[in-house]
């Protein structure tokens, strides 16, 4: 993967630190590797509170450099699993059922343009979330939803994500 992406800095076995620097300023970002099951690991990431000790991964950053700061997400994914064999990383850009389309697509796009060389390396899943009568998914995350992982493809609007090395 040669994109752009910012120096990373491993806080934890299961945190990364970087900096957004963008036109809005330099944000302090981290990367947080959750274990959700048995080597399965749910990927979140969005701007440090210092004050809290906590990520904001629901407010949009705006700061023009997104497509460098997913470069940055997926180099420490392919990080983390290098390190973790028979890991799995799983990621949704939903914070809560039905929001935030647009960054779900924004990471369909940035795993799309990286496809041919991930997919050599890498399993790359997609999963689609059963929903109700409203198009709600049903259930939390990661648990509760119901639906069915696919091969990743560029044309699906996937609601989550799977990495794992072959």
């Amino acid at each position: 993967m040669n994109s752009e992406n910012y120096p990373i800095c491993k806080t934890s076995s299961y945190e990364y630190q970087f900096f957004s620097d963008g036109r809005r300023g330099v944000f302090e970002m981290r990367i947080v590797f959750e274990q959700v099951g048995d080597d399965v690991y749910n990927l979140a990431f969005g701007i440090w509170d210092p004050l809290s000790g906590s990520i904001n991964d629901s407010e949009l950053l705006r700061n023009g450099d997104m497509d460098k700061i997913l470069a940055t997400v997926g180099f420490a994914a392919i990080e983390f699993v290098g390190t973790r064999e028979k890991a799995s990383i799983i990621a949704t850009g939903r914070t809560l059922p039905g929001e935030n389309p647009t960054r779900n697509r924004k990471y369909r796009m940035s795993i799309g343009n990286h496809l041919d060389w991930l997919a050599r390396e890498y399993y790359i899943l997609g999963f689609i979330a059963t929903r109700d009568d409203d198009r709600q998914i049903i259930g939390q995350w990661p648990h509760g939803w119901s639906g069915t992982w696919e091969v990743f493809n560029r044309q699906t609007n996937f609601d989550a994500f799977l990495l794992r090395k072959k």
